[in-house]
C-alpha cells in the first residue's frame, strides 16, 4: 500500500526525555527505598508508566504510597525536568515539513500521558501541527500491543498498512510492526547495535536522514 500517513513517537523521538524518565523514576523509587539503575530503567522503555510501577511493584514491594501516587509522582516530577531542561532531537522540524510537503498526513502516538504530551508540544513549539495526537493513557492496552497505532489509523481516516511509524525504542517497533505498519527506528547510541531493531524496515541513526530513504 502507498504511504499516506506518518506517525511520530515522542519520548525519544521528538524530545531527548528518556534521560529525564529515568532521572525521574530513579529519583521516586529512591524515595521509597528501592536502588534503581540506569540500566533497570532502560529495560522499560516504551512502556506507559502505570506498567512500569507495576513491573517494580511485582518485583520488590514497598510500603507507604499507593502504586497510583508513585505513577502521578514520577509523571510530576518528568513533566518538570521537561519543561526546564527539554530539548528537541535534531531533525523534528525538519522532517515534520517534508512528510507535510509530500502530502502525507502526520500524527503522535505515544505511552506518555495526554498531560505529558501537550506539555512536549508546548515546550517544542509544535501545539496544533500533528493532525492527530493521541495517548495511551486510557486504552486497555499500551505498547509493545498495537492498539495505539490502530486507533491512531483509524483517527487519520487512514489504513493501518499506510502508515508509517518513526520509534526509538524496541517495545514500539514491535507494536508498530503488530499493527501491519511500516516503521522507522531511531535507537539511542546505547541500543543502537540490539539485534532487535532488525525486525524495522529502516534503522536511522536521526531524524535528519529522513530525506534520503524511500518511504514507499
Amino acid at each position: 500500500m502507498k504511504i499516506k500517513a506518518v506517525i511520530y513517537d515522542m519520548d525519544g523521538v521528538l524530545i531527548d526525555s528518556e534521560p529525564l524518565w529515568i532521572q525521574s523514576e530513579i529519583e521516586i523509587f529512591a524515595g521509597l527505598g528501592i536502588p534503581l539503575t540506569h540500566e533497570m530503567c532502560a529495560k522499560h522503555m516504551g512502556l506507559r508508566t502505570e506498567e512500569v510501577v507495576e513491573l517494580w511493584y511485582e518485583n520488590m514491594p514497598w510500603q507507604g504510597k499507593s502504586k497510583e501516587e508513585v505513577t502521578h509522582d514520577i509523571l510530576k516530577r518528568v513533566t518538570q525536568l521537561i519543561l526546564t531542561k527539554g530539548v528537541p532531537l535534531e531533525g523534528v522540524e525538519d522532517s515534520i515539513k517534508h512528510f507535510k510537503t509530500l502530502g502525507l498526513k502526520v500524527a503522535l502516538a505515544s505511552s506518555s500521558a495526554k498531560s505529558l504530551i501537550n506539555a512536549v508540544l508546548k515546550k517544542l513549539n509544535l501545539t496544533g501541527v500533528f493532525e492527530v495526537a493521541n495517548s495511551a493513557e486510557h486504552l486497555e492496552y499500551g505498547k509493545p500491543h498495537p492498539e495505539i497505532f490502530i486507533k491512531t489509523a483509524k483517527d487519520l481516516g487512514v489504513k493501518p498498512g499506510e502508515c508509517l511509524v518513526i520509534e526509538d525504542s524496541f517495545n514500539g517497533v514491535l507494536a508498530a510492526k503488530a499493527a501491519k505498519m511500516k516503521v522507522i527506528a531511531i535507537p539511542d547510541k546505547e541500543h543502537r547495535n540490539d539485534k532487535g531493531f532488525v525486525i524495522a524496515d529502516h534503522i536511522l541513526n536521526s531524524l535528519r536522514e529522513i530525506e534520503i530513504i524511500n518511504i514507499e
